[in-house]
């Protein structure tokens, strides 16, 4: 099955609905679209869509929908019971935010504690059949009812729950240092430790076999160095020192740093190497993509403000 979405429970009244159908009221056509525009606008910005890209519009009782490919996905509108279901294991999410739905997971959704309607949003959008522009349906889901979406985790939240990170690494060899095989990256068998902390991320597992002078010349590091130490390799974090004498054998690149900064003891880390042009690419295709979500959660708040997250202010 290709990527997308299986309603397993479709709930009480769940449609998909994007910004509308306008344009075409003069031959009879209703608008439609989401009911509350600024709630579905919160959901889309919070996994890097338009305002108007397609989601589900749940009303009253959500329903229980399995990811067939892995997939960042948001909630916003009406607060509502959500849990997510994987391997057994069951952890509950808040509204609004966003998340990492795994492949086979499966989210779980109750009844609106207050407001009518919740929305559903996956980074990409719904690729639900277009008519006349507007992915909007009246028709209301059924179980076993598929609904396509691309299959992309979304830069801010594609580290949450991956068994295994692959993170980007330069490969970077002291002077003096004897040459490393570069195959030796070529592994996902390096565990964090639970002895890391925000100097430094201490991976358990192989270490490379290096000479260690007995008078070490200290080098100026930074945050992402790999550094060679008798007890194993170690990723300087934010806190690190700014000077090192251990053997340096690889960087992980700036646009990956965040997502090392996340990683949990027992957590898995496979690296694979990148040139330098690479690497300013990533970094550059970040800090854009960082831009543009940030300020479309911005707008999306701005126009939802107290209504999406506080619920409406009192009358006078």
């Amino acid at each position: 099955m290709s990527a997308g979405l299986l309603v397993v429970r479709p709930g009480l009244a769940t449609t998909v609905q994007d910004g509308g159908r306008r344009g075409h009221r003069a031959q009879g056509v209703p608008t439609g679209g989401a009911f509350d525009r600024s709630s579905l606008a919160l959901a889309n910005a919070l996994v890097g869509n338009p305002a108007d890209a397609a989601g589900l519009e749940m009303t009253l009782l959500g329903g229980a929908f399995e990811a067939t490919a892995p997939m960042a996905v948001a909630l916003a509108g009406a607060p509502m019971e959500a849990t997510i279901v994987e391997r057994g294991v069951a952890r509950p999410v808040r509204v609004p935010g966003s998340f990492h739905l795994a492949q086979g997971a499966r989210l779980e959704l109750g009844g609106t504690t207050s407001g009518a309607r919740t929305y559903l949003a996956v980074r990409g959008g719904l690729q639900t059949n277009l008519v006349l522009g507007s992915r909007s349906s009246e028709e209301r889901l059924t179980v076993g009812t598929f609904l396509p979406a691309p299959c992309t985790d979304g830069f801010s939240v594609r580290f949450l729950h991956s068994s295994v990170y692959t993170i980007d690494l330069l490969f970077a060899i002291m002077s003096g240092l004897d040459a490393i095989d570069e195959s030796f990256w070529d592994r996902a068998d390096l565990r964090v430790s639970a002895r890391s902390d925000r100097m430094g991320i201490r991976l358990e597992g192989p270490v490379p076999s290096v000479s260690f002078e007995s008078e070490r010349r200290s080098v100026p590091v930074g945050p992402g160095a790999i550094q060679v130490t008798e007890s194993g390799l170690i990723v300087l974090g934010v806190a690190g020192g700014t000077m090192g004498g251990y053997p340096i054998v690889g960087h992980v690149i700036a646009a990956e740093l965040d997502r090392v900064g996340q990683a949990r003891p027992g957590q898995g880390l496979c690296f694979v190497l990148v040139d330098r042009e690479k690497a300013r690419r990533l970094d550059q295709t970040r800090r854009e993509d960082q831009r543009r979500l940030l300020s479309r959660v911005a707008a999306a708040v701005g126009d939802a403000g107290a209504l999406a997250l506080c619920g409406p202010a009192p009358r006078e």
